[in-house]
């Protein structure tokens, strides 16, 4: 079934609840009906929106005053008809007590909604049952907030042998928002996980799968940022720390790399991506089982890639990879201010640790505010080695130099700048 075709389906529905309720005013006038304006549909219940004192049975239970739907009892519902739940009520409050597994059926929003409570809602599909279009489909322009919520819904549809059209949850295109805040939501479907909202705004929580994926205009895509995401996590355990994307460290000096999550009791296990095996490997560096590990830089670790997973019971997440940058480690150079007489000349030199391919001597360029690189000449003298030469006069006087010193991995690490007095 084709997304659009479904949508309309919806529409039709509704239209049909409502002349029904103008048929039920007509027909029978001592019941008061107010579905034409407002419908709350449930499955087994029927629609009840319309109803002014708190409706409460077993499972369910509804507040007009506070427009609060409870879902009080947990299991499983096997759900024969498409819908579980339908609503147009403004400002309606889903509040799931307990754990509750609904097969067969799906959620229909045309109004503001907040889902939350303790217990985990999941809506999958079941051999024999309406196969959920929808997880959660949101129309109208409606604002979908889910507040402090577990949510499971798998909208993976497979028949005859092919998949069919499928959304975990969803807008129409028409301006709707969804606003996650303090929760955890894995959506799986076979068009799209999370799609087709005006925008998507998620706190105090994070994606946790896939990997490096984007939230933007209202949809979440897979890395390369263009390919909607069939699968989604979202989890209410994240980092509040993480280290930079890149990460610089001399040959000899010692690197920390830190994270944080929001939290505590939650175990860590620092790992490295060793391409020869193409796999990730735990180190046991310092702190390698910590949020904190700290480690001393070796030549050979120029291209190491880190990172850190993070567990708090059956949760885990995975920071973001850090690719280290092994430089030079510069062991002597020039001191910050060096004298030389006018007319004589001055040798700077610097010494580095590591395999270096090229030395640069460069100036700092007072108009520009940029560092150039200097060619020998008049002045300058072997500005490609480590000991470079220069005349002091009047044009030299209150330069700044510094020396660029790339290894053979195409790093480069720089002096302290160092300024020229003529006397």
């Amino acid at each position: 079934m084709k997304k659009q075709t479904a949508k309309s389906l919806y529409k039709k529905l509704l239209c049909f609840a409502a002349a029904f309720a103008m048929m039920a005013v007509i027909l029978l006038p001592s019941v008061t009906v107010h579905a034409a304006t407002e419908y709350l549909y449930l499955y087994g219940l029927g629609n009840f929106a319309g109803n002014s004192r708190v409706f409460n049975c077993a499972n369910y239970q509804y507040d007009p005053s506070t427009k609060t739907l409870t879902l009080k009892s947990g299991g499983t519902l096997n759900c024969t008809h498409p819908t579980f739940i339908s609503s147009s009520v403004s400002g309606l409050t889903i509040r799931v007590e307990k754990d509750l597994t609904v097969y067969g059926g799906e959620i229909t929003l045309s109004a503001d909604t907040t889902i939350t409570g303790p217990g985990k809602l999941t809506i999958a599909p079941s051999e024999g049952l309406p196969a959920p279009i929808f997880g959660i489909h949101v129309t109208d322009g409606s604002k979908l907030t889910v507040l402090n919520a577990n949510l499971d819904f798998d909208a993976t549809i497979t028949k005859f042998g092919r998949n069919f059209e499928s959304w975990g949850i969803c807008g129409n295109k028409t301006r709707e928002q969804l606003i996650v805040r303090n929760s955890t939501i894995h959506a799986k479907a076979n068009t799209a996980a999370i799609s087709d909202f005006n925008w998507i705004s998620i706190a105090n929580c994070e994606l946790a799968s896939p990997r490096y994926a984007q939230a933007k205009n209202g949809n979440i895509y897979q890395n390369d940022g263009k390919t909607l995401a069939k699968e989604v996590k979202i989890s209410n355990f994240y980092f509040v720390q993480k280290p930079e994307s890149q990460v610089t460290g001399a040959v000899g000096d010692y690197v920390t790399l830190k994270v944080a999550v929001n939290r505590s009791g939650a175990t860590f296990q620092w790992q490295r991506y060793n391409r020869e095996r193409s796999r990730w490997e735990n180190v046991s560096f310092s702190g390698a089982q910590s949020r904190t590990m700290r480690f001393q830089v070796d030549e050979s670790m120029y291209s190491w890639r880190f990172r850190c997973v993070a567990t708090s019971g059956t949760e885990t997440i995975i920071s973001d990879d850090v690719n280290l940058k092994v430089v030079a480690r510069i062991t002597s150079q020039p001191d910050s201010t060096v004298y030389v007489n006018s007319g004589a000349t001055v040798l700077l030199k610097v010494t580095a640790e590591g395999t270096i391919s090229r030395y640069t001597w460069q100036y700092y360029n007072n108009s520009t505010g940029n560092w150039v690189n200097l060619t020998s000449g008049t002045n300058f003298y072997n500005v490609g080695t480590k000991s470079m030469t220069v005349k002091g006069n009047s044009t030299t006087n209150n330069m700044k130099f510094r020396c660029a010193v790339m290894n053979t991995f195409g790093y480069t690490t720089y002096t302290d700048e160092t300024t020229l007095k003529v006397r």
